[in-house]
């Protein structure tokens, strides 16, 4: 059995924020995201998330194997990252921060297990798709909102209009890919559930069949995979 003894030198989660990375116990990790994807809400977790990937032992990256009969059964030589998410989105900055600490424990052999326990909006369903697939876990009456990107800019010149209204396409364009790239959503599916709203909820059932999510958990405990798994 591997020993993964990893001791940061200090644990910054003293403040009342709702993100956090709590000490490893075993082989396994537990991230919290529970507030605003912010920088100065995410910064001690993606401190502490980048001391821990950095004392990983570089390890091939996992190979998913082609059906999986629970994202909870790893074997004890694999590090986990458990990220339990119940948030309303963000910043695009903090994301992309949190999005590559993701990708480094992911190309250190490490799995990443996102579990939407409450809601994944906007950037903070980007998060969770991008979990390692056959580990991304929605709760029974948890939700998606797609990320919709600002909606409006509000200036004063015409040409900062017209930059801002091309920027915001490049932006939207390249939120689609991310959604196109790790699940079922088409380009036409991803545009038609953008919302600022909250009418574009997708729950559990609708994120299984699009593989937002790999797996629902329902109240009674069972764990629901997508039919020929």
């Amino acid at each position: 059995m591997a020993s993964f003894d990893i001791k940061p030198s200090k644990w910054l989660n003293e403040s009342k924020q709702g993100n956090f990375v709590f000490a490893p116990v075993g082989n396994v990790c537990n991230v919290q995201i529970f507030d605003k994807i912010s920088m100065e809400k995410c910064a001690e977790m993606l401190g502490n998330l980048a001391q821990i990937i950095t004392l990983l032992p570089t390890k091939p990256i996992v190979t998913v194997p082609a059906k999986i009969i629970s994202p909870y059964d790893i074997s004890p030589d694999t590090f986990v990252f458990d990220v339990a998410i119940n948030s309303g989105g963000g910043e695009l900055n903090a994301y992309n921060a949190i999005a590559s600490m993701f990708a480094q424990a992911k190309a250190r052999g490490a799995i990443v297990r996102t579990q939407n326990v409450g809601q994944a909006s906007s950037a903070a369903s980007m998060l969770a798709i991008q979990g390692t697939p056959g580990y991304r876990i929605m709760y029974e009456n948890a939700f998606v909102f797609i990320h919709y990107g600002k909606s409006t800019d509000i200036t004063e010149r015409i040409n900062e209009q017209e930059i801002n209204a091309k920027n915001t396409k490049a932006f939207r364009n390249k939120v689609s890919e991310i959604y196109t790239k790790c699940t079922k959503l088409t380009a036409q599916e991803v545009e038609k559930y953008k919302t600022t709203e909250g009418s574009g909820q997708l729950f559990a059932k609708r994120c299984l069949s699009k593989h937002l999510c790999d797996w629902i958990l329902t109240y009674d405990g069972q764990l629901i995979g997508r039919t020929g798994r």
